[in-house]
């Protein structure tokens, strides 16, 4: 097989030699997006709808839930710093008046920003500002390890037996659950977990999200009591909301848009997206090519796909460019 080991930003050797990008889910008929260079960066449609995605997935039945959804998609363009909450500019406004205040303001990180990619995308924001409660760096770690049994392989192939090749390579491999986990959150939890401050829980993580909730609100208004300072919760799940609005905590919800439009972004950003989708779909196509997040004889780097070539003059093409880019990335010129 025309196979290459290649890392996120080597992917655009691979977009350099095209004029239009179609990112497709193998099982799936039709596009997920299509992306087309504009200036620096891209223009991107996405003729996938939420209702296109339902459609899709009503023909798998009991391996549905182990198959792209349209929030997977989400949570992929909010990861990728491409996606924008629908009230965005109002916390802008927020973090204005939270400056003006005379206690110190923390914002306490919910386990759903984490999978959004909140503090990457938001730099104006201090790291040393953020909270994080124990028991959401314990949720993202729970849901990491759960692997594809050789059986449920066999059961999703039977399901989609064209695609037999590309299932197979998830076998004892994280299940799309712990590929969020891995790839989305915990990624974005090391890049803060060194300058963010942890606090402890009142109580052990559970296995119930409604027991974490409580938890996570209840170490905030701790938080609060015993120190001169404003903690406020931001997070995505309007139970939260409620939650914070019901014990009196200060928070901030952030609306998700119910549908994904046309838009554009940069180079890196479409390359982050190409990234995202590989790791939490498992496999994507992109025009002859199959990028694998999850595959037979990977290790643990986070940072790694595999690409398919179908044609061996683009393989061929494509492997030597990156030996040339990696050669010249080893001699550590800057500018």
């Amino acid at each position: 097989m025309n196979d290459v080991v290649i890392r996120e930003d080597e992917v655009q050797v691979f977009l350099n030699s095209l004029d239009t990008v179609r990112v497709s889910y193998p099982l799936y008929e039709g596009d997920l997006l299509v992306a087309r260079p504009e200036g620096t960066g891209f223009r991107l449609e996405l003729p996938a709808t939420r209702e296109t995605f339902q459609d899709w997935l009503s023909a798998y039945g009991p391996i549905a839930g182990e198959l792209p959804s349209y929030g997977d998609l989400q949570e992929c363009m909010f990861a990728s710093g491409i996606a924008r909450y629908v009230n965005q500019a109002a916390f802008e406004s927020m973090l204005i008046s939270y400056g003006q205040l005379k206690k110190t303001v923390f914002f306490g990180l919910d386990t759903n920003l984490f999978y959004h990619g909140f503090v990457s995308n938001n730099p104006g924001i201090n790291p040393a500002s953020y909270l994080i409660v124990e028991t959401v760096r314990d949720e993202i770690t729970y849901a990491i390890n759960r692997k594809y049994p050789a059986k449920m392989i066999e059961e999703m192939a039977a399901h989609a037996p064209r695609c037999r090749e590309f299932i197979r390579e998830l076998e004892n491999k994280r299940m799309k659950r712990s590929r969020k986990a891995a790839y989305l959150a915990l990624k974005e939890y090391r890049t803060i977990r060194d300058r963010a401050m942890e606090i402890t829980s009142p109580e052990k993580h559970t296995h119930l999200s409604e027991e974490n909730d409580r938890n996570i609100v209840s170490a905030l208004r701790k938080f609060e009591e015993e120190r001169y300072a404003f903690p406020v919760l931001l997070t995505a799940d309007i139970y939260m909301a409620d939650l914070c609005m019901a014990e009196g905590l200060e928070y901030f919800y952030f609306d998700r848009p119910y549908l994904l439009e046309a838009t554009t972004c940069t180079a890196p950003e479409f390359r982050r997206l190409l990234f995202n989708l590989a790791a939490v779909f498992g496999f994507v196509r992109c025009n002859g090519v199959t990028l694998f997040g999850e595959y037979g004889g990977k290790g643990n780097d986070l940072d790694e796909l595999k690409a398919r070539f179908e044609d061996d003059g683009a393989y061929r093409e494509f492997t030597k460019d990156v030996e040339v880019c990696r050669r010249l990335a080893a001699l550590g010129i800057t500018r």
